[in-house]
């Protein structure tokens, strides 16, 4: 997919309850991991979004960042990955949007461009574990189409981001064993919910390097 049809959008919003403080300020390699991901995004697309849940997120991160668009989440709604990507869809200036979280800084570029290749014709294109289990924070999304269903799923006061799949038209799934081929390990969907998990993820990439 041509980047100027694509925005990249990671979701910073999250209360980082288990993490016990601002996420995406937390130092991975010695560099906040909003700032990882932002790398990570911009290699698949010039456009990228940061959304983030309230005022205060926004000057935190403001503060680390430069040259990147930060959008917040309107103040009534519920703190949710669902409302974050909805924001996102709601202030992207393309037609497709990639979202993804602000923790997962191993992700493979090839892996999510991929993703954004296979986005023209589809309302979403989400990998999915042979478990079934679905990633749609590293998925590609019709904007329009999903902000306006997603829309539809809030107001029914429904907040996961499977409501919003389940609610959209021509969805792709793409297996994450057929996405072994550029991240064979998948180290992609790692996520970091803890101090001990960003420990642990250092590590792992400290070896893979």
């Amino acid at each position: 997919m041509s980047e100027t049809v694509l925005t990249v959008a990671i979701l910073a919003g999250g209360t980082s309850g288990r993490f016990g403080s601002e996420k995406a300020l937390a130092k991975f390699r010695d560099r906040p991991l909003v700032t990882h991901m932002i790398e990570i995004a911009k290699h698949v697309s010039s456009e990228t979004l940061v959304v983030v849940s309230s005022e205060k997120q926004r000057n935190a991160i403001d503060a680390v960042i430069t040259e990147d668009n930060i959008v917040v989440d309107p103040e009534d709604n519920v703190r949710c990955a669902l409302t974050g990507a909805v924001t996102a869809f709601e202030y992207t200036a393309t037609e497709y949007v990639m979202l993804l979280p602000v923790d997962t800084p191993l992700a493979s570029i090839p892996l999510l461009q991929s993703i954004a290749d296979l986005g023209p014709g589809y309302g979403a294109v989400v990998p999915s574990w042979p478990s079934g289990y679905i990633e749609p924070l590293h998925a590609t999304y019709l904007a329009e189409h999903a902000y306006n269903r997603g829309l539809e799923v809030i107001a029914k006061k429904k907040h996961r981001m499977s409501d919003l799949l389940d609610s959209l038209n021509n969805v792709m799934h793409i297996s994450t064993e057929v996405l072994k081929m550029f991240d064979p390990n998948l180290d992609t969907f790692v996520s970091i919910n803890t101090e001990q998990d960003l420990r642990k993820l250092e590590k792992k990439n400290a070896e893979r390097t």
